[in-house]
């Protein structure tokens, strides 16, 4: 037996219970990964080059061409990507420190996070009632946050994309990623394709990019394309160790970049698969007759199905802890709808500057109403059916 072949039974060994989706069991994510990507984090491994290399460069090309960018910087995490942009934004000048960024009253905690914490001020609006994503048109710099993969059509004097809950999205024929002056993606275990940690940021600005290289690995010159125009002005520090951001070391290992490589191609028959799904959901949920709603995919965009949200009506005889407590008897995995109002959070007390403009009636719906259930490029009719048949049992009592 070959030693691709002993792999693939460990793999098979291991993650069957995930992979096979059995019935009678709804689970919040599958691994993406398979055989192929184990044995070339073990190849990698043997090659005795461990941190960031020629694995992770090949990683980034292969995802720049993937989303439609001209260059693509991998980090160590998506929430890594989120303020590693952010700062590359500020340090090229596109944004000023100070500057305020509407933010979506609903989203991930490190979304907010990272703007206060490169020195932007973070204003929260709600979101919109169909997409629950930030809509419209703004008059600041905005961050358009694709929630669970339904690509957000904010707009302003400068778009920023959180896509890392949408790998494969898309307004029109552009992939989110390739909409704002930059996008952070996430490669998190239960994402689209999964490195099992990582992230990309995305941007066709050269100096963004560059800025982003230095942000990510201590604030040194390596791996910028004009480190030896670089090397040349600053000739008095050895090149080697030559410093030009106030950089932090968020680098991802070679691992990272081998899994990311192999999982490139698998994106669009997942994000195929996850918009079926998406579809096929909202028309059997809504068929059932039920006091909640689902969010179908909005017209002019491609749903990349990161996971299906469900929000009760007001009048449901059932709260949302009621309603979780009885799917997940049912094998039906549930969580909330994001960090849901961030406002609401204890934490956003201790976001520097950090206020809300407007009354949030949405993101206050969401949550205390709303949740999720699992989404996956492996699942199908059985899966919907027992979605379909825990949700009217769960009414039933």
């Amino acid at each position: 037996m070959s030693r691709a072949d002993e792999i693939a039974q460990l793999v098979a060994k291991h993650l069957t219970l995930d992979t096979a989706c059995p019935p009678g069991r709804l689970p919040l994510a599958v691994p993406p990964f398979g055989a192929t990507e184990v044995e070339a984090a073990i190849d990698t491994l043997l090659s005795g080059w461990l941190t960031m290399g020629k694995q992770c460069r090949s990683f980034e090309e292969a995802w720049a061409e993937a989303v439609g960018v001209r260059h693509a910087i991998l980090v160590n995490s998506g929430s890594s990507a989120l303020l590693v942009m952010l700062g590359a934004l500020i340090e090229t000048g596109v944004l000023q420190r100070g500057d305020e960024v509407i933010v979506p009253a609903v989203g991930w905690s490190t979304s907010l996070f990272s703007v206060a914490q490169v020195g932007l001020v973070p204003v929260l609006k709600d979101v919109d009632p169909d997409s629950l994503c930030l809509e419209g048109e703004h008059d600041r710099p905005v961050l358009a946050l694709h929630l669970l993969g339904c690509p957000s059509q904010a707009k302003g004097p400068v778009v920023i994309e959180d896509a890392c809950a949408a790998h494969g999205a898309k307004i029109g024929d552009r992939n989110v990623g390739s909409i704002g002056v930059a996008g952070a993606f996430s490669f998190f275990f239960s994402h689209h394709l999964s490195t099992v940690e990582g992230g990309m940021i995305t941007t066709d600005d050269p100096k963004v990019a560059d800025a982003a290289r230095s942000l990510r690995a201590h604030g040194w010159i390596r791996e910028r394309t004009d480190a030896d125009d670089l090397a040349r002005t600053h000739s008095e520090i050895d090149p080697r160790f030559l410093f030009v951001s106030t950089g932090m070391n968020v680098r991802p290992t070679e691992i990272t970049g081998a899994f990311g490589l192999h999982q490139v191609p698998k994106l669009e028959e997942f994000v195929t698969r996850r918009n079926q799904n998406h579809h096929r959901w909202c028309e059997a949920v809504e068929g059932l007759g039920l006091p909640i709603k689902v969010f179908p995919e909005q017209p002019g965009t491609r749903h990349a199905g990161f996971a299906f949200p469900i929000l009760l009506q007001a009048d449901s005889p059932l709260d949302r802890a009621t309603l979780s407590r009885r799917l997940e008897a049912r094998g039906v995995d549930t969580r909330p709808i994001s960090g849901s109002n961030l406002a609401r959070q204890p934490a956003f007390s201790q976001v520097p500057g950090a206020r809300v403009e407007g009354p949030l009636p949405v993101a206050d719906a969401v949550h205390e109403r709303g949740f999720f259930v699992g989404q996956s490029h492996a699942f199908g009719d059985t899966q919907l059916a027992l979605l379909c048949e825990a949700l009217q049992e769960t009414f039933r009592g």
